[in-house]
């Protein structure tokens, strides 16, 4: 999963709240990379949210039965810092690090996620 999937589901004024929130209950379950609480985490703070109201929606959505947190493995770091061409592409390519060891879709809003997640034979939600 991808971290604007949370972010859009967060914040019921997001042009793709229904969208992420729809995805997310239709699925059996999650897979949560950590790179993904951790920008969550950073995208409500630029946000502007209580640290408190931040914390609990993490939590929420970690503790969640659908969820299965996965951490950073060694491959999952080299094949990121490989397969990226900037930093900026880093924590896409450590997402899809984590489906693709895990054989897992990748549920994103990003279009480009989305074409590199197709090239590397994950399937894209």
């Amino acid at each position: 999963m991808d971290t604007n999937v949370l972010v859009f589901d967060t914040y019921e004024d997001s042009d793709q709240h229904e969208q992420a929130r729809s995805k997310l209950e239709e699925a059996d379950g999650w897979v949560l990379p950590a790179i993904v609480l951790h920008e969550y985490l950073w995208a409500l703070r630029g946000l502007k949210a209580d640290f408190s109201f931040a914390r609990d929606k993490a939590e929420e959505y970690l503790l969640s039965e659908k969820a299965k947190y996965s951490s950073d493995s060694q491959d999952d770091i080299l094949f990121a810092t490989r397969e990226a061409s900037s930093f900026s592409r880093y924590n896409d390519y450590l997402i899809l690090s984590h489906a693709k060891r895990l054989g897992a879709s990748i549920l994103t809003f990003d279009a480009g996620l989305k074409r590199d997640a197709q090239r590397l034979g994950v399937t894209p939600l």
